[in-house]
């Protein structure tokens, strides 16, 4: 049955060369809609209601109230900028997923929003400039490698305008740490992002130490004869070396909350960070 490579699988490498999912293959993209989309969890992407309370918390903390043109990094199907774009804003998606993407292009369409969406990989994109704010939202910044995370922040710290504002929501470390410690388990499914028929999940969880990261892999079991293995990598980061590699790429860290929706401690494992740039800061005249 093709077990053998369950069996003789190593250690996973965090951010390895077979590391991460395949956002960018069509079926999975449009397995991920369907999550993106579904009202029943929060996992894909937040249910509409919470995501219409952090529009609003967007709107009046990041972007104070005022249109203005917005980048949202990992935009998926446009689900916040499509309602950032009706209270005014101009605003621009960027994603690999090609499911998420044509969604997000129909729905600015069909509705007449000010959105343009490119389907591209963030870890190589070009940002542009003079945007008042660029959003980076549920996580997504944990998972580049360091070094791709580094070069997205100086790309963004070019991409805002002078009085711009970044927006990160980013996993805690100790919630990272835990999801490396949870062991293993499995699960049937009779649908989901790795196949659109019954399949069975094998979960397995590894916490880096000297990496500072976790790396959940996934071995998928349909009626194939060899299983697929996926794997996914979470980074952790400390405040410490957030605001460092955030000023080396001429940001300061402008305000931290508990959530993006101004209810306190409704989402355990994430929080925000608003980062200016450095000279918005420091001027007295601003």
């Amino acid at each position: 049955m093709g077990f053998d490579v369950l069996i003789r699988r190593g250690e996973p490498v965090p951010f390895g060369s077979d590391c991460g999912l395949p956002w960018g293959d069509p079926g999975f993209s449009r397995r991920m809609l369907r999550e993106h989309l579904s009202q029943l969890h929060d996992r894909g992407s937040r249910r509409f209601e919470i995501v219409d309370q952090q529009v609003a918390w967007i709107h009046q903390v990041v972007l104070r109230g005022e249109p203005g043109r917005v980048l949202d990094l990992g935009c998926g199907p446009g689900l916040y900028t499509s309602r950032l774009a009706r209270l005014g804003h101009q605003c621009t998606g960027l994603d690999i997923a090609p499911a998420a993407i044509d969604f997000a292009k129909r729905e600015a369409e069909e509705s007449g929003l000010d959105c343009t969406y490119e389907r591209v990989d963030l870890r190589s994109a070009t940002l542009g400039q003079g945007f008042d704010a660029v959003l980076m939202v549920f996580g997504e910044f944990n998972s580049l490698p360091p070094t791709d995370a580094e070069s997205l922040l100086h790309r963004v710290g070019s991409a805002l305008s002078r009085s711009g504002r970044l927006l990160l929501e980013l996993q805690f470390y100790d919630y990272v740490r835990a999801l490396g410690q949870e062991g293993s388990n499995w699960a049937i499914q009779p649908a989901g992002v790795f196949s659109d028929f019954p399949h069975l999940v094998l979960q397995e969880s590894h916490w880096h130490a000297d990496a500072e990261a976790t790396t959940q892999r996934y071995m998928v079991l349909t009626d194939e004869s060899v299983p697929e293995i996926y794997s996914h990598t979470t980074r952790a980061y400390s405040d410490g070396e957030l605001d460092e590699m955030l000023s080396g790429a001429g940001l300061t860290i402008a305000g931290r909350y508990e959530s993006l929706s101004g209810d306190s401690g409704t989402e355990a494992e994430l929080f925000g960070l608003v980062a200016e740039p450095l000279s918005e800061i420091e001027d007295p005249c601003d």
